[in-house]
């Protein structure tokens, strides 16, 4: 196992090493200091330790994240994920980083989910696991997988890790820290020990792609008296329907086409984001922008249609993270 754990490390740092042996064929000259890979820059609401080099770096458009919380416990997130590995700089410990992370974080309103310092504790309770993942994964940083910008479960570096998550309306910002100490290539090039910062900022994917059909719709109302529309678009706080809304008007005006005798009642519903009073009247607007829209332009008769808005009163799932927010975010067709 202590054979297995050094080959783990001399794989981590084999990009480093071969820069130093070219550097020792060429004595007359110092080995290249080492700096941030082209094109990388911090995320804007979360920097760098101060002095540390941004070795790698990537993001991904849209992912899903399982977050740390506690041991056997965790949080599945999405949204779009800001990748950053980092080597600190020398003579900093990993505890220092960690501790100035927290004190930043929670000067900046972020909640402290998780601060797991005692190393040994933390690679016990397998925190470590969600750093290794992500960073053996080829789509993590610009380039593909690198061995010298991998984090993994040798025990002869432990992790700490922090967990933070800074709630907003337009989306959470969730941040997973994992520092580790340095080990002896790192010692010898001069820079203190990794960490691996991923900043996932949480959002719906694209609603809208996919509509629900006429007979769909038809199905739905037969089998439960309701059904709930993804397709109906609107911009944040905003009741005037986006052009992207369409095609799925299009499939309630055939339904409607094809059932004259069908009432409705086009009902909107929000997120608990804001207070309840304005988002019953934000509800209410965009139920009544629907209906107006099915009247004026699909001269669908305005007595088969009655506009509600229940705001977040009636939940199809939790409102603790953005992936729940976004299915309650919705406008129903329920039938009269």
């Amino acid at each position: 196992m202590k054979v297995w754990r050094a080959m783990v490390d001399v794989k981590r740092w084999v990009a480093v090493a071969a820069m130093m042996m070219l550097g020792a064929t060429l004595p007359a000259q110092a080995a290249e200091p080492l700096a941030d890979k082209a094109g990388g820059s911090d995320h804007p609401l979360i920097s760098r330790y101060q002095g540390s080099i941004l070795f790698n770096y990537g993001s991904n458009h849209f992912e899903q994240v399982r977050v740390p919380l506690g041991p056997k416990q965790s949080e599945t997130v999405e949204g779009r994920t800001f990748n950053y590995f980092y080597l600190a700089p020398k003579d900093s410990s990993p505890l220092e980083v960690l501790r100035n992370y927290k004190q930043a974080l929670e000067q900046s309103r972020f909640k402290i989910l998780l601060a797991c310092e005692d190393a040994p504790q933390c690679r016990k309770a397998n925190y470590h696991e969600h750093a290794r993942f992500w960073t053996d994964k080829t789509s993590t940083f610009v380039g593909g997988y690198s061995p010298s910008s991998r984090i993994d479960d040798n025990g002869n570096y432990p992790p700490r890790v922090l967990v933070a998550r800074l709630a907003r309306p337009e989306g959470d910002v969730t941040v997973v820290l994992t520092v580790i100490a340095p080990s002896s290539s790192e010692e010898r090039r001069g820079t203190g020990g990794p960490y691996f910062l991923q900043v996932i900022e949480s959002q719906a994917m694209a609603g809208g792609q996919v509509q629900v059909k006429a007979d769909a719709l038809a199905k739905g109302l037969a089998a439960e008296g309701r059904i709930a529309l993804y397709g109906i678009l609107f911009d944040s706080a905003r009741a005037e329907l986006k052009e992207g809304s369409k095609p799925q008007l299009d499939e309630m005006a055939a339904l409607l086409a094809k059932q004259p005798a069908l009432k409705v009642f086009i009902v909107g519903h929000t997120d608990n984001q804001g207070g309840l009073e304005g988002n019953l009247a934000l509800s209410q607007r965009r139920a009544e922008a629907v209906t107006a829209a099915l009247v004026k332009d699909y001269k669908i008769d305005a007595k088969r249609l009655s506009a509600r808005g229940l705001a977040n009163l009636a939940p199809v799932a939790s409102n603790a993270a953005e992936a729940g927010r976004a299915l309650n975010r919705r406008v129903e067709l329920v039938e009269q």
